[in-house]
């Protein structure tokens, strides 16, 4: 039986998600084997909701098993978040990849990818950011001229390439398999009727109206799923703690933390000292060489002590947060066969110095998530959890 791997966020879940497990199984014995972020995400925000509720919601929609993307990995940029997302599906032994992408094709993706592990990339790239461009904007500017004019390279296709590059760096058996997106455009800001909306509409969405003003946007197997949720998770619900961090912080602390190297972790603390809120913070920081993504990525580094060594290792273990029957039989099968550990409790742990060091990092990400709560109150340890099991 083929098992199918899917890196996401769900943040929330939409119909999009659905779509795509959906095209990954029709017309084949298959099991959908999903890793997904958890406190945190890849754009540097708590999710909006916590991660057993989410993945909860992804097997009601058809994922048969889902493993938990590990903090530090899933709130760093591209090619860490990448990196570790298919270094996880490869060694739980999936046989194929699945993600959305604007241009849906796969060899002008593998392309894509092959030009930017180049020299003459490489080359470009690093003056692009040294002459202080914006990383992002710079990557597919340099990556459009050497595709060529003509070639529909689109900015949002960048975590497709990533996965790309990370499979050819690890040499994995995985078969990476495009489906173009459909409804709403990435990034959306706002909600449509009779499309699938874009994860960003539905979170503006929620944080405007509340949950109830968007259930009929959701895919309807998982709309009871999310009615249970609470106030919406968000960073900014711990801007007093930012602030005050950042201001009393000594400098040299923060240049040993991942994405604030090259002067941004000073540039943060004067803006901190001027700001009275995240998103005034946020505003005074930000140029086109810090977007508001990486800003926040160092934020939440900040708080939660992650040097760029953390982001350099592997994933220890795996944490179980939900599956069917069907993900169960699979899970049982990988417990013979993987060298990566599939946990549900503290005991099941590798007594190692890697293992120790991920479940610190995790337990840090956890306090700081209940802080993003509108009420501040901590979740319980994610030890104290059983991962959800569904008939």
């Amino acid at each position: 039986m083929t098992t199918v791997g899917i890196i996401c966020e769900c943040n929330p879940m939409h119909g999009g998600h659905e779509y795509l497990i959906r095209r990954a199984i029709e017309g084949r014995d298959a099991r959908v084997l999903c890793v997904m972020s958890g406190c945190f995400v890849q754009r540097g925000e708590a999710a909006i909701a916590e991660p057993y509720l989410r993945a909860e919601a992804l097997v009601r929609a058809g994922a048969d098993a889902v493993v938990e993307l590990p903090f530090p990995f899933a709130a760093s940029g591209a090619e860490f978040f990448a990196r570790a997302g298919v270094e996880i599906l490869s060694r739980l032994g999936a046989d194929e990849i699945w993600f959305g992408s604007e241009c849906g094709d796969i060899d002008l993706l593998r392309r894509a990818a092959d030009i930017c592990e180049s020299e003459e990339f490489q080359s470009l790239y690093a003056q692009s950011a040294a002459d202080n461009s914006g990383t992002a904007e710079a990557y597919f500017d340099i990556l459009q001229r050497l595709c060529g004019e003509n070639t529909p390279v689109l900015s949002n296709d960048i975590l497709g390439i990533a996965y790309l590059r990370a499979i050819r760096k690890m040499n994995s058996r995985l078969r990476p398999v495009t489906v173009r997106r459909v409804g709403s455009a990435y990034g959306e800001q706002s909600l449509r009727e009779n499309e699938y909306p874009s994860a960003t509409a539905l979170r503006n969405a929620w944080r405007e109206g509340g949950v109830g003003s968007i259930l009929n946007h959701l895919p309807a197997a998982c709309r009871d799923v999310y009615a249970r949720a609470d106030h919406p998770i968000d960073l900014a619900n711990a801007e007093r703690l930012i602030l005050g961090h950042f201001r009393l912080v000594l400098p040299d602390a923060l240049e040993q933390i991942a994405e604030l190297s090259g002067g941004l972790s000073n540039r943060l603390q004067r803006a901190a000292h001027e700001a009275e809120s995240l998103d005034e913070l946020l505003t005074l920081a930000a140029t086109k060489k810090y977007p508001t993504a990486r800003l926040r990525r160092g934020l939440i580094f900040a708080l939660t002590g992650i040097t760029p060594e953390a982001l350099r290792t592997s994933p220890a273990y795996v944490r179980l947060l939900a599956a069917n029957r069907k993900g169960c039989r699979l899970l049982a099968e990988l417990r013979k066969t993987s060298d990566l550990p599939v946990v549900t409790r503290k005991s099941d742990l590798p007594d190692t110095p890697e293992a120790n060091a991920q479940a610190e990092w995790e337990r840090r990400a956890w306090a700081l998530y209940g802080l993003c709560r509108a009420n501040g109150a901590l979740f319980p340890s994610p030890w104290l959890r059983n991962p959800v099991i569904l008939e």
